[in-house]
Parts: structure tokens; sequence; C-alpha cells
């Protein structure tokens, strides 16, 4: 966020301030609050006009003057740390094989190069529109996006740089989420075993025309999304996509300009030892040997780390993102959150390919790969809880470089309020809540998010739910052409 104070984002029409004692400070008061390592009851917090928590208090004037969140309780707006919003359009359409095909990421790579071809600018703004607001109610109040789509159906430039990109930001002001918008670097063709499926609007020419397009977005969002609503990352589509000198480029870039790097690594194990006989060494160590570790930089989909490998990142305070529902959708497996935790590397959680939008499945998805290979129920125990939350909010703002992730002063009033009587979770109090939030809680519970400080979900739904999805619906047949429920041909 170039380390410059931004204001808080526009919130939609709809949305309203809180109304507090004071009349340029709004106040809230749940059933009870999230503070960083359990619920207290009986807690008031206040945020002023630019939507940052100036206070807590417990005073009977403030308790009384203070938004009442009945049967609610507070938790800081979860973060998403990797997210392909685009993907959307792929759910639940590539998990068949025909009988020709070996596996179904043959069909993946073919249904993708088929939207990757054909999608308009309307088209990317009504597709990140619906993967933001189903994140928005889902809790979650920003979101690292991976932006591949760059140039026109057949590989050429725009005669404007980054028009698509320009989509994504306007789709995320439109719904209210906060976006770190990461374009994507490809400069070279993927060994055919890559899960990638690159298409020429995927491509750049160079590093060089890389490096200007992210300079021109940057100037963008600074211009036109001014405030902490919108900022750019850097990264590479993969590893293998850049040369590790164009990695090197690109993060003397990210450097120079106070910007997160965020490097997806090889998730296949195909991938990955191409890249171990491309290189000889493995991919942190790749990173590590090119001076680019270092606390902007977090991996992403880090699957086969080993030992060595997580002593570079905590070394390095490097950070680490992963995405467990769509490791599971691939069948392969995840970084162990336990070593990552003993070594002091903090991991955040990211939905990838948007199989489902479910930050607190994520969390719990970690927990439970852990428990599956080992007897016992072991997992992250005995202090599952906390690492859990923190990866859902203050690690994944960490990687992003937002200025969110916690309920605490000087922070943004970003929060989401569950319903305390929902089924999934009722009859749990403060001291079981957050374990019943992390294995128990349905979306459904979600009733409010507010985002700097203004409602942007109120019972459940956004202020513009119905044409948001009228909209995508007509997409999605329009671009697939399905009828009686058939599956589309991905061709």
């Amino acid at each position: 966020m170039n380390g410059r104070d931004r204001s808080p984002p526009p919130a939609p029409a709809s949305a309203k301030p809180a109304v507090g004692a004071n009349p340029r400070e709004n106040g809230w008061l749940p059933d009870c609050v999230y503070t960083g390592d359990r619920f207290e009851s009986g807690l008031a917090f206040f945020a002023d006009d630019r939507g940052r928590i100036t206070r807590f208090s417990r005073e009977p004037a403030d308790l009384a003057s203070a938004h009442r969140l009945a049967g609610q309780a507070a938790v800081p707006g979860l973060v998403n740390g990797h997210s392909h919003c685009l993907h959307r359009l792929l759910r639940g359409r590539t998990e068949h094989r025909s009988q020709a095909e070996r596996d179904s990421l043959n069909t993946w790579r073919a249904a993708h190069t088929r939207f990757a071809g054909a999608l308009t600018a309307a088209d990317v703004y009504d597709t990140a529109r619906i993967a933001f607001m189903e994140m928005l109610i889902s809790g979650i109040t920003c979101v690292g996006e991976f932006h591949s789509l760059h140039h026109q159906p057949d590989g050429s430039p725009w005669p404007e740089p980054n028009p698509l990109a320009h989509q994504v930001l306007r789709a995320a002001r439109d719904v209210g989420i906060r976006l770190a918008l990461f374009r994507t670097a490809c400069t070279r063709e993927l060994p055919g075993g890559a899960l990638e499926s690159v298409h020429p609007r995927q491509r750049d020419a160079s590093v060089e025309h890389y490096l200007r397009e992210a300079e021109a977005l940057r100037v963008y969002v600074e211009q036109h999304h001014p405030g902490e609503d919108a900022w750019i990352g850097i990264a590479p589509l993969t590893l293998g996509a850049v040369s590790p000198d164009e990695l090197k480029a690109m993060a003397a870039y990210a450097h120079a300009q106070r910007l997160r790097l965020h490097v997806p690594l090889p998730r296949l194990p195909t991938e990955h030892e191409a890249s171990l006989a491309a290189h000889g060494r493995s991919p942190v160590a790749l990173l590590a040997e090119h001076g680019l570790l270092g606390k902007r930089l977090t991996v992403v989909n880090a699957h086969p780390l080993a030992e060595e490998e997580i002593r570079l990142l905590a070394t390095a305070r490097a950070g680490v993102c992963l995405c467990p529902t769509t490791a599971r959708s691939l069948g392969i497996g995840l970084a162990p959150a336990d070593r990552l935790l003993a070594a002091n590397v903090a991991f955040s959680l990211g939905t990838g390919s948007q199989i489902q939008i479910d930050l607190m499945e994520e969390a719990r998805l970690v927990d439970y790969h852990l428990r599956q290979a080992r007897p016992l129920r072991a997992g992250l125990a005995p202090d599952v809880l906390v690492p859990l939350m923190q990866a859902a909010t203050a690690a994944g703002a960490r990687s992003l470089g937002a200025t969110g992730g916690a309920l605490e002063i000087g922070r943004p009033a970003d929060f989401l309020t569950v319903n305390l009587y929902d089924p999934s979770i009722a009859g749990a109090e403060p001291g079981a809540l957050a374990g019943n939030l992390l294995f128990a809680l349905e979306r459904r519970a979600i009733r409010e998010v507010w985002i700097g400080g203004r409602q942007v979900v109120a019972n459940g739904r956004h202020p513009v739910h119905g044409p948001i999805v009228a909209r995508f619906v007509e997409l999605q047949r329009r671009l697939w052409g399905a009828q009686d429920g058939a599956a589309p041909a991905a061709t």
C-alpha cells in the first residue's frame, strides 16, 4: 500500500453508519467481541468518521449509546489471501472426465482456455462482482486477487493498458470489498504437465512490458481508487512462468514501490519434479539463492515444503498462503501447518480456484489435514484456535499489506457478526465460541458485515444481491450453452 495513509472505502448506496455518543463517532455493542485471543462480553467499540477504531469501553453511557447488535458476536473481517475470481466460472464444471481423458485436469485446462478466449470486459466485471459479493456474505472483507487476463482475445495488447484489471477494481469498489490486486506475469511457455493453462491473453512480451503495465496500473489505482479500498501487488502466474532473472526484476520493482510480492510454487508432483530437474534445487532454495526471500514475500500453494525450505522462510520472515480446498480438489497435499508454526512462519488462507468460498472451512481443513496424517486427532492441538483464527485474519492482512485483520485501536472497523442462535453454533458460551466458529459455523450464520465502519451486508444479503446473480446466470448460459442440466462440453 506504499505505506501511505488511506481513507476507508466507499460503501454501497444503502450502507449506513452506526450511531455513537459522539456525532463524529460510531459505536457497536454485540453480545461479545473477539479481541485477539478470546471473546469478551459487555464490551463496546467505537470508530471515528474515517472508520478507524478509536476505543473500547465498558462505561454504562457508552454501552447505552452504541448500536446494539443483540444476539450477535463480532469477529474481525476475514482476509482472503489468494483468489482467482474468474475461476468462479468453472465451479462444478470440470470435476468430470471423458473416457478419452486420463484425468479431470485436462477437462479443466480445456474449459479454462474456452473462457479465457471468450470473456469481454463486461463478463470480467460480472464474474468478479459475484465472486466478491460471495466473499462479503461469507465474512471476507479483504481479498488478494490474482488477475491474469491482460490482453485482447488474440493476445495483442489493448490500446490502453489494463482495461480488464480496471473491471476487477470496479467490481470490488461496487460491492464494497477491499482489494489487493496482483497483476500476474507470464513470459514463457509452461511445461506440459503444469496445472496452469496459459492463454495468449495471459502472456507478456517481456518482463519490461510487464513492469510498464504494472506501473500504469499502480498509478491508475492511486488516481481512481484512493484510500484503503484498493492497492496492487506483484506476482508471477506461477514460479515457472518467468525466469529467475525476470523474477528478480519484478522483486526489485516491488521493493522500490513497497509492494507485496506473491509467488505461487509448483503444486502438482510433476511440476515440482520438473522444477527440481531444471534448477537442481527446491523452489524456496531457488528463491533464496536469488535473494528473493523477505518479509514482503508470500509463497502460495506451498505443498511439498521440506524442513530446509521452512527454515529459509523463517529466517527471511516470509509468509505462506495455503488454499486447502483447492489442494483437496486437486488431490494433493498441504504444507505442514504445525511445522510452519513451530518455525514461526506465518501462514494465511485463500480460496484459490473458488470451488467454494468459505474461509472458516479453509481454516478447519488445515487442522483436519494434520489429523488425517496422525492418530488420535492431534492436529494443531493444543493451540489450534488462536493460530487458525490468526490465519484467517491478521496473517492474511500482513501478507497483503492491508491495515485490517484485527479489532484494535488504530485499525479500520472491518468486522462481521454471527448469529449466536443459529443452529450450527447455538449454545456456545464465549469460552467455546471460537471453537464453534472454526469447526462448526455454517455460512448462513453470518448476519452483518461492516467495512470501515459502514455496513455492506445486512441479514446475510448484499444490497444488490439480485441483479448481481441475474447478470452472472445470464453470462453462464451464454458462455457454456448448457441445456436441461447437461454438462457443458469443454472444447
